[in-house]
């Protein structure tokens, strides 16, 4: 199924029982995962891949867990931030990352601007940006999130978030849009060519899943 799946599991290990349930569930061909916090020897749940970024933390701050029999090439980033990211093929070729930006890490124009020159378009970019925005629809604009609403602005960006409150708060049970997903400009499609595939974020949908 043409479904990408975005969700900062906090734990590869604690969460791996929930990971192969929405993989059944879902079905999904690609799942952007943050904060995974791989121990020794962790290995994916059968039928699928784990790309993490080359050359870095091998704790899976960033990830993408592509399922056995999609077709993809990895791409090695050149970068400072948390990402990992492939070109896939599924009804058309589109380029997908994983980003996690820490909530308390400088981050720039600069540096996500050299990181998206480097993802062939169409491109989507799923993570947990731990940003705040009325733009994906929190209730408020932090810092991040305003320099984030003039970056997506600046390179025409498009927010495919529907305005869900996605992220749950493990202690407080509150929740906050900070899980984020962006796409290039599409370019004019003509008749009965595909678009972008069917984005879940898995946070919004736990209570169904789990």
């Amino acid at each position: 199924m043409d479904t990408v799946v975005q969700w900062n599991i906090r734990g590869f290990r604690s969460n791996f029982k929930k990971l192969k349930l929405l993989l059944n569930r879902s079905q999904s061909a690609v799942v952007a995962l943050q904060e995974c916090r791989l121990g020794e020897g962790q290995v994916p749940p059968r039928g699928n891949t784990l790309l993490l970024p080359q050359g870095g933390s091998s704790g899976g701050e960033a990830a993408l867990l592509i399922r056995n029999g999609t077709r993809f090439s990895e791409i090695d980033l050149k970068t400072s931030l948390h990402a990992a990211a492939a070109t896939i093929s599924l009804k058309k070729t589109l380029t997908v990352c994983s980003l996690y930006l820490p909530p308390n890490s400088q981050v720039s124009k600069l540096s996500l601007a050299e990181l998206f020159e480097q993802l062939r378009k169409p491109f989507l970019v799923l993570g947990d940006f731990n940003a705040h925005s009325p733009a994906w629809g929190d209730s408020r604009r932090d810092g991040r999130g305003r320099m984030l609403e003039e970056f997506i602005a600046e390179n025409d960006l498009i927010i495919l978030n529907s305005g869900e409150q996605i992220f749950v708060h493990s202690a407080y049970h509150s929740t906050s849009p900070i899980d984020l997903a962006v796409a290039s400009p599409p370019p004019p499609l003509p008749p009965n060519v595909p678009g972008l595939p069917t984005v879940i974020f898995a946070a919004a949908i736990t209570s169904l899943y789990f």
